[in-house]
């Protein structure tokens, strides 16, 4: 990674080694929300950030909570729901009989609560025949963590706030946590699922996604759109959040309540706004209606021809058979080729399957399902290399049938070098359109807090007159407490004195003794041990009993005792335990537990030899020498 790590690079790691992607998210919103989390973790910059997130996985799950303000309840916006309920809701089901299924979708459901109210409306339209329907509602969100709270159904009573009283009394149940009842709750299937990058569910008849869109930048939200367009059904129906006003000039939705953002998919015939103007030309002369005379055909063809030539856009069209019925100049400068008359010539016998190797697969791939493809490329001319989109669009006649293909070539690459100054010209723009959003979004969260604020003013009055007399008890107090330090440095001293004496009381013991946590790590030798193991001076690790150089038989003996010591609280003795011939020949060793300030116990351990064993190895081997 470079050393001034940008928002950028980061969003690009992020993406690629932690499966994150926000990089469709508006900039200015990420970089509140990157610097709110940085704040919490006292980070300067997004080099350590980066760093940060390396050394703690766990932290993308907190930076998704903080990027994702999963600001949401029951029936927000009643009066929106009201005229889903009765005006859009009937005209939508009135079709739907008995053993037909209706599918509806909650793109970006939080913690669930859009896609329960869209069960209970169809709930209350259905009654207790909606067992005769097959109803599916799909929720979808990019946050684990909130959609396994989705899946518990557990709400607090200001989430439910705005439910009818009748109908939490029918569709929920507890008291102080409400929960959905699990009829309800089977209505709604919960999933993983990123509106960006992942394909979108289809067949729906209903589609819920409020006050979401409003976080993406331009492009994203254009592809979303999109994408909600191809999984409604014809005349299905899009929900919006009331800050959101992408749709206004849509020609692929109908607006049917423009204040609370409901639209409808515009059903159209899907090759008519398609269809070349030359394929119209040709029904048209079959019909009677074409051109009077050959002037006005041949006017016709040239002004064709010149506004081809006027394109910046390389424009390619093919027939059947993949032989070049036409093409502009700037596709053969586009592609780096010589000026040259192609017409007539396979596809497959020029030079431009050669610039851009993509193009035959693609094309191949166009045929299987008469659908249009589009795809990235670069392609290098005069030392320059350009950012090529390609569109590969079928030309269908009448009866939908294949008849031709239209190849044209957009120039990205003026887009690509000026994007960093697109974005810092929109800057400003783009900051004043996210803050405007934002602020319609959380409009209501201030209203709620403004009430919360005006509440706690009046606490904090009477608090500061508690905060007045409480300064004058602190200040008596702060009195004590110095008489209290004054007392507790005596005491320290004493402690001093006592830790001392309790070791030096430990020294003169003519036994060797350890203390040994609960860990089995040996807290405190003295000499007689130190010098029974071998040691000269304290070890400059912390050991634990089971490293003592001893048998492996008295090794398992220490850590048996040791542990039944502390479960059964009470001392132990293991007599006449084999040292080995280093340490003279038998002891007992003593186990006593030893009560901490914590709570916890030590054992101390003693090593008691018997009359006929050694007391230390020395003396042992003066025995043998004897």
């Amino acid at each position: 990674m470079a050393k001034d790590l940008t928002l950028k690079d980061l969003l690009q790691e992020l993406a690629e080694q932690r499966n994150f992607d926000f990089r469709g998210y508006k900039k200015t919103t990420l970089e509140r929300r990157f610097r709110r989390r940085m704040f919490q973790l006292n980070v300067a910059d997004y080099e350590r950030y980066g760093e940060y997130i390396r050394k703690h996985p766990d932290e993308v799950n907190h930076l998704l909570n903080t990027i994702l303000i999963n600001v949401t309840e029951f029936f927000r916006d009643p009066p929106a729901w009201e005229i889903l309920r009765h005006e859009i809701l009937p005209n939508l089901l009135k079709s739907i009989k008995p053993g037909h299924s209706f599918r509806a979708w909650s793109a970006g459901c939080a913690s669930g609560e859009e896609a329960y109210s869209v069960a209970i409306l169809l709930a209350e339209h259905f009654g207790p025949r909606i067992q005769e329907y097959d109803i599916k509602i799909y929720a979808t969100d990019i946050d684990e963590d909130a959609l396994n709270s989705a899946r518990r159904g557990e709400y607090s009573l200001d989430a439910a706030r705005h439910v009818r009283a009748e109908w939490r009394e029918k569709y929920f149940h507890g008291k102080g946590l409400l929960r959905v009842n699990r009829e309800i709750r089977r209505l709604v299937i919960f999933g993983r699922s990123n509106l960006g990058q992942d394909a979108p569910i289809s067949h729906v008849n209903l589609l819920v996604c409020r006050n979401v869109l409003i976080y993406f930048d331009s492009p994203l939200q254009k592809q979303i759109l999109s994408r909600f367009h191809y999984a409604l059904e014809p005349g299905g129906i899009l929900f919006l959040g009331k800050s959101e006003s992408q749709l206004t000039n849509s020609p692929q939705f109908q607006r049917m309540n423009g204040r609370w953002r409901i639209f409808q998919r515009v059903t159209s015939s899907p090759h008519n706004d398609e269809r070349p103007a030359w394929r119209d030309e040709a029904v048209n002369m079959r019909e009677g209606h074409g051109p009077r005379n050959n002037l006005e055909l041949e006017s016709v063809r040239q002004q064709h021809r010149y506004l081809m030539e006027t394109l910046r856009i390389g424009v390619l069209s093919l027939s059947l058979d993949d032989t070049i019925a036409q093409h502009n100049t700037a596709v053969l400068t586009l592609c780096g080729l010589a000026p040259a008359n192609l017409i007539g010539k396979r596809l497959s016998d020029t030079d431009f399957v050669i610039r851009i190797p993509e193009l035959g697969a693609q094309l191949q791939a166009t045929r299987i399902n008469n659908e249009s493809s589009r795809f990235p490329t670069r392609l290098k001319t005069g030392g320059e290399e350009k950012l090529i989109e390609v569109t590969i669009r079928p030309l269908l006649d009448d009866r939908a049938q294949r008849c031709g293909t239209l190849i044209y070539l957009d120039d990205q690459s003026v887009q690509e070098k000026l994007q960093t100054t697109v974005e810092e010209l929109e800057s400003t723009s783009e900051e004043l359109q996210s803050a405007n959003e934002e602020l319609e979004t959380t409009n209501e969260e201030l209203q709620s807090t403004n009430e919360e604020l005006e509440t706690t003013n009046e606490e904090l009055q009477s608090t500061n007159e508690e905060l007045e007399t409480t300064n004058e008890e602190l200040q008596s107090l702060n009195e004590e407490l110095e008489t209290t330090n004054q007392e507790l440095e005596e005491r320290t001293k004493e402690l001093d004195q006592v830790n001392s004496v309790y070791a030096q009381t430990l020294e003169k013991i003519r036994l060797p003794v350890m203390l040994v946590n609960q860990e089995r790590h040996i807290e405190f030798w003295n000499q007689m041990a130190l010098r029974l193991f071998g040691f000269k001076s304290k070890p400059p690790v912390d050991l634990t009993i089971d490293q003592l150089p001893l048998s492996e038989s008295m090794r398992s003996m220490l850590i048996r005792r040791h542990r039944a010591v502390l479960v059964k609280e009470q001392p132990m003795v293991a007599r006449g335990q084999d040292m080995g011939p280093r340490y003279g020949s038998q002891a007992d060793v003593h186990f006593s537990l030893i009560p901490r300030e914590d709570r916890t116990h030590n054992v101390l351990i003693m090593f008691e030899p018997q009359a006929s064993g050694g007391v230390a190895p020395a003396k042992a081997a003066k025995k043998k020498k004897r």
